[in-house]
């Protein structure tokens, strides 16, 4: 067993380029020395270990995340834009004036006006009635023919019962609609007279009209005609 032994360290001390090998210690069950040839086959196995490893180590360092797209500034800066529901107008922003010149149904006819305010939806509120009449009934209407007879701007039952036979309605503003009430009031202040010739109900209707501007026809015409020509001059 000695000379087999010697004669494979030499075998192997030739392979690695040594000279003959250095007295080795002996155990019971084989060789333990040799360290070069130990040392060397560690190195070996732990750069085949470290090979593989220092490789993927190096292809993920070469990863890298890709980075978020740049957002336009303009696009950053907007914001979800929602649609607000519309408000309802308020009452005191809703609301208008009209005026309307009536004529209707009598002896032969009367003029008179109805006035006052408008809603949001177009309703009549607070209407308002006035036309100039002569006071003592059918004995002062036929009087007034002749002589004048005291009068009343005040509304009579018919103007608010008989069937009207000619309307112009005018859709007025505030500043207009607070000329037509003050002219109303003034009449109704002043004793006024009424007379079929000189101051009739059409007479009191074309002040009214001329207070907000409106063009008037003949007074002398009767009630159907004088609203009718009204509202041909002034547009309907």
């Amino acid at each position: 067993m000695g000379e087999k032994d010697a004669a494979r360290d030499s075998a192997i001390a030739a392979a690695w380029g040594r000279g003959p090998p250095a007295r080795r210690r002996r155990t019971g069950h084989g060789v333990v020395g040799n360290k070069p040839i130990v040392f060397a086959a560690l190195l070996l196995g732990m750069a085949m270990l470290a090979a593989p490893a220092g490789a993927g180590g190096q292809a993920d360092a070469s990863v890298r995340p890709t980075p978020p797209l740049p957002v336009p500034a303009a696009q950053a800066s907007q914001r979800p834009v929602y649609a607000r529901a519309a408000t309802q107008p308020t009452a005191a922003s809703a609301l208008r004036y009209f005026v309307e010149f009536r004529a209707r149904t009598g002896f032969y006819g009367h003029t008179y006006v109805v006035y006052g305010e408008l809603n949001g939806r177009g309703e009549r509120v607070g209407m308002r009635y006035a036309g100039l009449y002569p006071e003592g009934g059918p004995v002062g209407f036929m009087l007034g023919h002749v002589l004048p007879v005291p009068a009343t701007v005040e509304p009579v039952e018919d103007d608010k019962t008989d069937p009207v036979t000619e309307r112009y309605v005018r859709i007025l503003s505030a500043e207009e609609f607070a000329k037509l009430a003050a002219a109303i009031d003034r009449v109704r202040a002043n004793t006024r007279l009424w007379n079929a010739l000189l101051n009739n109900c059409n007479d009191f209707a074309a002040e009214l009209a001329q207070e907000i501007g409106l063009r008037t026809p003949s007074t002398l015409l009767i009630p159907d005609l004088f609203v009718s020509e009204l509202r041909e001059m002034n547009g309907s």
